[in-house]
């Protein structure tokens, strides 16, 4: 596959005047010899005055991701993932409305009964992709085939509560990919849901298609993101997908095993400045297109059900490569 690389103004001689992308060319800060084995990522989600039923939620969302690479040998090829989130949830006015569904015992409140929400997450990750052959050429040349795993644990809960939250999984599958230009996975997940008692089995599908240097379109959660650099040091981006978050509540008399769920169906755009080979910073706007809310009890079945009216959100994120 050809390789289109990216235009250098002054090799062309035509210039960057006032008002164009001039400083953001380059980097600003000097670049520091790294290997990009540990990347550490720092973001926080804001999604303020959302309306839902007759109120509104707004949800803060900081969280830390640290992914460290090992290559153990040539074709062997490991990595451990570190995620903590702290999820802010604040709820305003008549969220949740007046009946709590086919909960036991006497009539209650169910803004009063669920309050506001302070919610933790963390997942701690092992994956490894192996090699099998680089040298098959069946579809491009130069092309790579591995088996790629991952096994997971870690918990999403509600205060004090941490093994309640408890969760663990994995992913197996195969991996194609045409060095610079094309990654792609596809497998088999399988995990144990917090809401639910028995084991989930879904597929794996993650893509990185980079046709051109300039342009990558790649998978999002349950979506995609597409990229475009305009310069060396700045691209742009949009995307479109949908995210679920779930955590175990605590118990509220008289339901016990309750869970929490926030899906959101996002359409995003923003910039992805690179300040220097070891610091990049994201910025991204959007809005929340469609959300739902619901509380489950793991007896009883979904309690609460709210769907909410489109809503803006903003996030920033700001990721060192030692």
């Amino acid at each position: 596959m050809a390789s289109v690389a990216l235009a250098d103004p002054s090799a062309s001689g035509e210039g960057t005047g006032p008002g164009e992308l001039g400083f953001l060319e380059t980097p600003p800060f000097p670049d520091l010899p790294i290997s990009e084995a540990l990347r550490i990522r720092l973001g926080t989600l804001i999604a303020p005055d959302a309306p839902v039923g007759s109120g509104e939620v707004t949800l803060v969302r900081p969280e830390l991701n640290l992914r460290a690479t090992w290559p153990a040998r040539d074709d062997l090829v490991l990595r451990l993932a570190l995620r903590l989130a702290e999820s802010d949830y604040t709820f305003h006015g008549d969220v949740w409305g007046s009946s709590l569904g086919a909960a036991p015992g006497p009539s209650v409140d169910p803004d009063a009964l669920i309050g506001d929400l302070d919610l933790h997450s963390v997942r701690l990750a092992l994956e490894g992709a192996y090699r099998l052959s680089n040298s098959t050429n069946w579809l491009a040349e130069g092309e790579q085939w591995a088996v790629i795993g991952s096994l997971y644990g870690g918990s999403r809960w509600e205060d004090r509560d941490f093994h309640h939250g408890l969760e663990t999984g994995g992913a197996l599958g195969v991996g194609y990919e045409i060095p610079k230009r094309l990654r792609v996975a596809l497998g088999i997940s399988l995990r144990t849901p917090i809401d639910n008692a028995g084991l989930s089995l879904g597929p794996l599908i993650s893509l990185r298609w980079r046709p051109t240097d300039r342009f990558t379109l790649r998978t999002r959660d349950l979506g995609l993101q597409a990229e475009y650099a305009l310069t060396p040091a700045f691209g742009v981006l949009i995307a479109g997908f949908r995210s679920s978050d779930t955590h175990r509540l605590d118990q509220r008399d008289p339901l016990r095993d309750l869970t929490f769920r926030d899906r959101q169906v996002r359409l995003a755009s923003g910039f992805d400045w690179t300040l220097a080979n070891w610091l990049h910073l994201e910025l991204e706007g959007g809005a929340i297109v469609d959300r739902h809310l619901r509380i489950k009890d793991e007896d009883l079945g979904t309690l609460l059900s709210r769907h909410g009216d489109p809503s803006g959100y903003c996030e920033v994120r700001l990721e060192f490569r030692l």
